[in-house]
């Protein structure tokens, strides 16, 4: 009789001990310094679902409990402890130094099946001024609708102004000056024909523009004008005529080229009343038009004759060098 008391005593006993095992083990996934080693063995369940059998060495000792948490399933690793008593920190000069408590490395690891990515902190932008911006020194561009296409264009060294404080946007620009405005805008990379040649008689390598006028024409940005128009000049051609005011059309197709837009022509007829199929520059102003970097006139004209403003050349220009 006493020796079945002893046995059930005994038998309590190894089954409360159990029983602490699988609490310590399941309090011990949350901690991070714990004596009994853990390893998964199996997918851990969800939230609010079963997780799978605790093992002590090949021994099951438990069914898994649901939970309200998301869990995993562990095994135990029997014979392995380590003793967590944190260390006193020790005195050293300059004062005590916080020792840091040893890290226990488990006997097999995990990695868990999915982890959480951290919501990103809002970090405040500090606005700043970029590189390429500088102070307006024209008075005369202030309210100018096109404005921002002047700014960019000056602060980048494309355009500059009549004189320090004017850019005098409804003058017009030569066809010389567009050379340099182009080539620089676009960046182009500078080129001179070779023993200081030039390609058209009325640039000379002493002309303000003739390094960019060179440049334009090796990359077949800019040309000149064709024999007929030379000679009714007074031009010995093969002739630029750098001195012209530049037109609305002129403009349009060395920005055109400069971009290096695929050519369009619409299916539906021409876009402005004023360019028909005929123009020399229909092509240029559709293909323009097609991209955003030209518009007409509230009437459906482009008037591609007219001499362009300097205001309007630098918007296309800009325009040019930001639509892809």
């Amino acid at each position: 009789m006493k020796t079945t008391r002893k046995q059930s005593c005994l038998s309590s006993r190894l089954r409360i001990a159990v029983a602490l095992l699988i609490v310590v083990a399941t309090i011990a996934a949350s901690s991070a310094n714990y004596a009994l080693n853990w390893f998964q063995i199996g997918a851990g369940g969800g939230e609010g679902v079963h997780s799978t059998s605790y093992r002590f060495s090949s021994l099951t000792v438990g069914q898994g409990a649901t939970g309200n948490t998301a869990s995993q399933s562990y095994a135990f690793a029997a014979g392995y402890q380590q003793d967590f008593t944190p260390p006193q920190p020790t005195n050293t000069p300059g004062g005590p130094t916080n020792t840091p408590r040893p890290t226990f490395t488990p006997i097999a690891t995990y990695t868990p099946a999915s982890t959480g990515t951290p919501r990103s902190t809002s970090t405040p932008i500090v606005p700043t001024v970029t590189p390429t911006d500088c102070p307006n020194p024209f008075v005369d561009v202030t309210g100018n609708i096109f404005y921002v296409a002047i700014h960019y264009l000056n602060c980048r060294g494309v355009v500059n102004g009549t004189d320090t404080s004017h850019y005098s946007p409804a003058g017009t620009s030569t066809r010389g000056q567009f050379a340099k405005v182009v080539v620089l805008g676009f960046g182009l990379q500078f080129y001179t024909p070779f023993g200081g040649q030039h390609d058209f008689t009325d640039v000379p390598t002493s002309y303000f523009a003739y390094l960019y006028i060179e440049t334009g024409f090796h990359y077949g940005v800019l040309s000149g004008f064709d024999t007929a128009s030379c000679i009714a000049a007074g031009i010995t051609p093969p002739c630029y005529l750098p001195n012209r005011p530049i037109t609305r059309g002129q403009l349009t197709k060395l920005v055109v080229n400069a971009a290096h837009y695929p050519l369009y022509t619409p299916t539906s007829g021409p876009t402005f009343t004023d360019v028909p199929t005929s123009n020399v520059f229909y092509v240029s102003i559709e293909t323009a038009a097609h991209k955003g970097v030209v518009n007409g006139y509230p009437d459906h004209t482009f008037h591609p004759n007219n001499n362009i403003r300097r205001d309007e050349m630098a918007q296309i220009v800009y325009k040019g060098v930001i639509t892809p």
